[in-house]
């Protein structure tokens, strides 16, 4: 390198941008592999799962919004993120990145030959 600080300091800021972005784009990838296999989810199991574990709501308000006893609503979620994991499971290869975060890869769809 050379012996001014103030390009050394550039390149510093600038490979921590391009590791910055690869993360942000990772982070987004993994976002969309999940968003895709909560979109496909029945929409009764969908739409405890999305209220109470994106949007941060409890049972009781869940219940209230989809008309529902709070008892139903547990069993729903519990019955949501079982078939969310299970999807997981058999499509989703995950594995830890460089930077030790989650990043997952979908699996290839198995294909049987018909005779």
């Amino acid at each position: 390198m050379s012996d001014d600080p103030t390009i050394e300091t550039a390149a510093a800021e600038l490979a921590d941008k391009a590791r910055s972005a690869e993360s942000t784009l990772i982070r987004s990838e993994i976002n969309e592999c999940i968003k895709s296999f909560i979109d496909a989810l029945p929409e009764n199991y969908r739409a405890v799962l999305v209220l109470s574990d994106i949007d941060d709501m409890k049972n009781q308000g869940i219940a209230e919004i989809l008309g529902l006893s709070v008892e139903a609503v547990k069993i729903r979620l519990h019955r949501a993120r079982r078939e969310l994991k299970k999807r997981f499971e058999t499509g989703c290869e995950f594995y830890r990145s460089e930077d030790d975060h989650i990043a997952c890869d979908k699996k290839m769809p198995v294909c049987s030959a018909s005779s």
